[in-house]
């Protein structure tokens, strides 16, 4: 063999190796990217659940906050309401002419 056909040989013989290499090394990274999709996807519900469940807290907590104004509002009423009834009539100044 004369030397340019070994020198081809050795040249497509590393580039046949190094591609092979790598072809194995992306099979491995995508197989790992492929294992931590559901992982991933784990977490964004657990994360998804816990924020709708503080959500709800945030809810409830100024739903009871609005029942005991509303609550406190309607003492006020009756206790203004019996200090001064309200009789619905419109009261006006008499016109000065």
């Amino acid at each position: 063999m004369s030397r340019a056909s070994k020198i081809t040989l050795g040249l497509s013989c590393l580039l046949t190796g190094c591609t092979i290499v790598g072809v194995h090394l992306l099979q491995n990274m995508e197989r790992e990217a492929l294992m931590q999709g559901p992982i991933k996807d784990a977490k964004r519900v657990a994360e998804k659940k816990l924020q709708k469940e503080q959500e709800l807290q945030e809810k409830e907590r100024k739903r009871l906050f609005n029942k005991t104004d509303h609550e406190l509002q309607q003492e006020l009423r009756k206790k203004y309401e019996a200090i001064q009834p309200l009789s619905g009539e419109i009261t006006k100044e008499p016109s000065k002419d």
